[in-house]
């Protein structure tokens, strides 16, 4: 029987034996990295049989995943499963780890029960998604489910599942079936460093549920960014909205209107100045020249004129998305007089009234002063396209430097996204084979 998993403050996990005479390993929060060998210089804990390698295995406590990685010739396991040498497997609480061989060698019983001591991991069905991916925790959840950090168990990548429950639309089943259809139809023939990549999708036959596998996005959303209370330097501002705008431009080239531009649903790499990722198509939709939008939907403090009366709207609805979030990193205020009362906004007529004011008193200049002017006319056939943003004065002159810094972000969030330790640093092993 298990020993009770007793929580000590001071740990953020331990390795219980399972045998006798082994002693417990405990892993201090002071120490997120554990490393466990036959090398009593380069490990933390030692075990010293012959099945062990120099340096058998790594345990990395990060945010609230715990990730082993296999270093050995002779193999560790989990649960009875070989991990494999370089492979990577996230460890739960009450998993059995077995260095050196699944099953005790005389004195040599090197198997262990891992407990955790923070808050426990959830446990998921195991479905079709769990043969090709592992879910760590939730990082956040919304209307259509959850989102969680996950592992692909082939190569080591980080990535985030988007778990749309049918039971949360309740009698909009149908409906939401549709726009799960849609979002996956539209993400899996898209391709551009500002759109959030889809990797796979799954349907969960038990629950019917829809898993959606996506790019990893470890600096969160523009909300988050912009919720300090901190206006964004110009320069900043210009680096993530061109972003934005090349992004749409391409998704209107493909005649895809998004329909819900807003800070929630752009996603940000954790890097100064952040590589931007467009998600959460679940309301986008392909047009043409000769069809209107017609359906309302989208956020109400980012929806243009012509969205709330019914007469149809094109792209150019995301057009004024963009100078809704390019007026708050301005101004940190709306555009629109909120005070106006919500009656009255709800009125398809309503036509918004721009507090122009605070972006002419802005200390920013008159070029993006007039950039956002143009994104926020109140008759779309006013408004600037995405097409055209990149060409306007505000954005032009900085377009080769900022698409550099892009391609370099681009390669650095790649690599970030896997866990590699075997490189630079690693004491190559002087492994004992019998």
């Amino acid at each position: 029987m298990d020993a009770p998993n007793f929580i000590d403050h001071d740990l953020w996990g331990s390795l219980q034996p399972l045998g006798a005479g082994i002693y417990r390993m405990d892993f201090l929060r002071c120490f997120t990295l554990i490393t466990i060998g036959r090398h009593p210089q380069t490990n933390h804990f030692v075990l010293p049989g012959q099945r062990i390698s120099n340096n058998h295995c790594e345990i990395l406590w990060e945010d609230k995943s715990v990730v082993l990685t296999d270093l050995s010739s002779n193999g560790t396991w989990i649960n009875d499963e070989l991990v494999g040498k370089g492979n990577k497997r996230i460890l739960r609480d009450g998993n059995q780890i077995a260095f050196g061989s699944p099953i005790a060698q005389g004195s040599e019983d090197y198997r262990f029960t891992f407990r955790t001591h923070t808050t426990d991991l959830r446990e998921y069905d195991r479905g079709e998604l769990f043969l090709h991916y592992e879910i760590a925790h939730e990082l956040g959840s919304g209307g259509y489910g959850t989102v969680s950090k996950g592992m692909c168990l082939a190569t080591g990548e980080w990535v985030a599942i988007k778990v749309i429950s049918p039971k949360s639309f309740g009698t909009g089943f149908v409906e939401m079936r549709v726009s799960m259809a849609r979002e996956v139809s539209i993400m899996s023939n898209l391709s551009h460093p500002n759109i959030c990549e889809l990797k796979d999708a799954f349907h969960h036959e038990h629950d019917g549920s829809l898993n959606l596998v996506m790019e990893l996005a470890l600096g969160g959303d523009l909300c988050t960014h912009m919720s300090d209370g901190l206006i964004l330097i110009e320069d900043e501002a210009k680096f993530i909205i061109w972003q934005i705008c090349d992004a749409l431009a391409y998704l209107h080239s493909f005649g895809i209107t998004h329909r819900d531009i807003k800070p929630e649903n752009i996603l940000l790499s954790g890097h100064l100045p952040p590589l931007v990722k467009l998600s959460d198509f679940g309301l986008a939709k392909i047009v043409d020249e000769h069809t209107m939008l017609r359906s309302e939907c989208g956020t109400a403090e980012y929806k243009p004129p012509e969205q709330r009366q019914g007469d149809g709207y094109d792209h150019l609805v995301d057009s004024w998305g963009v100078g809704v979030i390019l007026f708050i990193m301005l101004t940190n205020s709306m555009p629109v007089d909120l005070d106006k009362g919500d009656e009255r906004r709800q009125a398809p007529d309503w036509d918004p009234f721009i507090l122009w004011n605070l972006l002419i008193d802005a200390e920013v200049s008159d070029e993006v002063k007039d950039f956002t002017w143009l994104l926020l006319r109140s008759n779309p056939k006013e408004r600037m396209t995405m097409k055209n943003a990149g060409k306007h004065a505000w954005i032009h002159p900085s377009l080769n430097v900022m698409r550099r810094g892009r391609d370099e972000l681009v390669k650095i969030n790649a690599a970030e996204s896997y866990l590699n330790y075997k490189e630079d640093y690693r004491i190559e092993d002087e492994e004992t084979e019998t």
